[in-house]
């Protein structure tokens, strides 16, 4: 089993973002892979770079698939490494 898709299957289990040291503990378990730096220096990094996972701010990550569906969003050229402006529209959604 990839890394990335042991990550995806506790997020998805879980249903809600989690803490990255959670994230990485509940995947090494999963794997049956023991903690150590490297390993989970490279999970984290094949986190980063899949776009199923989305950085939440303060160290806690979800899955692109929980965010509401934007219409007029097309996805096009970037969309998928665009957490500054994630973050931005989490704001905004905490306003109302």
């Amino acid at each position: 089993m990839q890394t990335t898709d042991a990550a995806y299957q506790v997020l998805k289990k879980h249903g809600d973002a989690m803490d990255v040291h959670d994230l990485l503990d509940e995947t090494l378990a999963l794997l049956g892979l023991d903690r150590e730096a490297s390993t989970a220096a490279r999970i984290y990094t094949d986190i980063n770079l899949d776009v199923r996972f989305q950085y939440r701010g303060k160290s806690q990550w979800g899955l692109k698939d929980w965010l509401p569906k934007t219409p007029g969003k097309s996805g096009g050229s970037g969309a998928s490494r665009d957490r500054e402006e994630d973050d931005g529209e989490e704001l905004e959604e905490d306003e109302g």
